[in-house]
């Protein structure tokens, strides 16, 4: 009898990378076209890790937003915020970059801004400043501090 083959398991890094490839190129044809290829790649691959997903999630989020979805843009970032842990914890040495390339936080102020959630884009707000990414969420936290 012939022994079985163990499936191949990649690494969090490598299918990250595999992810953010297939991304850029899908994101040639424009943003409907990247989120055909996130959809697709979330719900093809039930053991996509958590922290792939916090990227994925955050992708679909900036598409979302090119194209004016703003109801599934909050989704989609709410989604991304709640995988943050996992990021973190995959990747403990580049989180911090990471974390300042992701696009959830302004996307996610955007889109609640968009449909009047004042209160929610001021949320995302407060939680950007206590990840300190920026003076400018400091910015923005004035302009909605009426919100409160």
């Amino acid at each position: 009898m012939a022994k079985r083959q163990e499936p191949i398991r990649k690494s969090v890094k490598d299918t990250l990378e595999d992810l953010l490839a297939g991304h850029r190129e899908a994101a040639f044809s424009g943003p409907e076209s990247a989120l055909k290829y996130l959809r697709r790649t979330l719900e093809g691959q039930a053991s996509l890790p958590n922290a792939v997903k916090a990227m994925a999630y955050d992708l679909s989020a900036e598409a979302q937003a090119q194209s004016g979805n703003w109801e599934a843009c909050t989704e989609s970032v709410n989604l991304a915020i709640n995988y943050l842990p996992d990021l973190e914890a995959a990747f403990p040495h580049e989180y911090r970059r990471m974390l300042e390339g992701l696009t959830c936080f302004e996307r996610g102020i955007q889109a609640y801004s968009e449909l009047g959630a004042f209160h929610r884009a001021l949320d995302l707000c407060e939680r950007a400043i206590a990840l300190d990414l920026g003076p400018h969420y400091v910015a923005k936290h004035g302009s909605l501090a009426w919100a409160h």
